[in-house]
């Protein structure tokens, strides 16, 4: 049975001709919900705190956070819930380099001298976190990126990606990596409507806007939809729902009627309904039996005869 991912499609429209994006971001907070996208990805927090969320692993972060996505790797940050508070002196700043899955390919597969970096990036499916105060020398390469284009940012990117593989202050955050079918993502069409549902989830959802981006009728497209999915449109977004209220259930920074309508439900009921259909679990026992399972398993010593 094909298996489809649940998560949303970043589309990250890297200029033509160039390979490498970088962008400095400055925000209230961060934005994007769950996701993932093609491409590689390296994301500097130089001020902000939060949450962190790869793949499976959950883990606060602050000032200094680096770490390095790789394509299709599941990903989130969610700030501390002071910024969500208006607070115009607290700010997000941070540094993102996106760059293609096809990057230096040849050279990566080929190339004696890029072992190491194919290697990390190999890794990189489950993420890779790199210590702070031992790669102090790789954020000050990455601050510089900003200030450089063409030949010589590509230069500069592979230097950093050539460091980033040789330290070995670095640690894999995801216990698993999610590798989608790539037919489903070859169809432009259904590319462009999972961008939508994925990046909207959270709002609600109207069909007739959702079909006319395929360009077909509202039947039409429903029948599409499962077809390349393997499951209605509503199922499918209440799957993006509750994923993303697992993943911040577990973050424990929240209430469950604050998740409730973050992830865009209008009641509760309706909320545990879903989550009960698709967990098996209440959200309250989901919360229980995570911590249950992460409970220390005690064995005694068997006595002495």
């Amino acid at each position: 049975m094909k298996t489809t991912v649940k998560i949303m499609h970043e589309q990250l429209g890297l200029v033509s001709g160039s390979p490498v994006k970088i962008k400095w971001c400055d925000y209230d907070y961060f934005k994007y919900p769950w996701h993932f996208h093609n491409e590689y990805e390296i994301v500097y927090v130089i001020k902000s705190s939060g949450t962190r969320f790869v793949g499976n692993n959950i883990e606060p972060f602050t000032d200094g956070d680096l770490v390095l996505f790789g394509s299709y790797l599941p990903h989130m940050y969610r700030n501390d819930d002071k910024y969500y508070e208006g607070n115009p002196e607290l700010r997000v700043h941070a540094i993102t380099i996106q760059f293609s899955k096809d990057f230096f390919n040849h050279a990566i597969q080929y190339y004696p001298e890029f072992q190491k970096i194919k290697g990390m990036l190999d890794m990189a499916k489950k993420g890779i976190y790199f210590e702070k105060r031992e790669n102090d020398i790789i954020r000050k390469r990455i601050k510089k990126l900003l200030n450089m284009s063409g030949l010589e940012r590509l230069l500069e990117c592979i230097k950093i990606l050539s460091l980033m593989s040789k330290t070995s202050y670095k640690r894999v955050l995801s216990s698993d990596s999610i590798d989608p079918d790539p037919l489903l993502y070859g169809d432009s069409r259904i590319t462009k409507v999972l961008s939508k549902l994925n990046r909207d989830y959270h709002k609600p959802v109207i069909l007739s806007e959702i079909s006319d981006i395929s360009g077909m009728n509202k039947s039409a497209f429903c029948r599409y939809f499962k077809e390349k999915t393997g499951k209605p449109m509503m199922l499918y977004i209440n799957e993006l729902r509750i994923k993303y209220a697992c993943n911040l259930l577990l973050g424990g920074d929240m209430s469950i009627s604050q998740i409730c309508y973050e992830c865009g439900y209008n009641n509760i009921s309706n909320f545990n309904r879903h989550f009960k259909k698709i967990t098996g679990f209440t959200p309250s026992e989901y919360i229980e039996e995570f911590k249950r399972d992460m409970r220390p398993v005690i064995v005694e010593e068997p006595e002495e005869i």
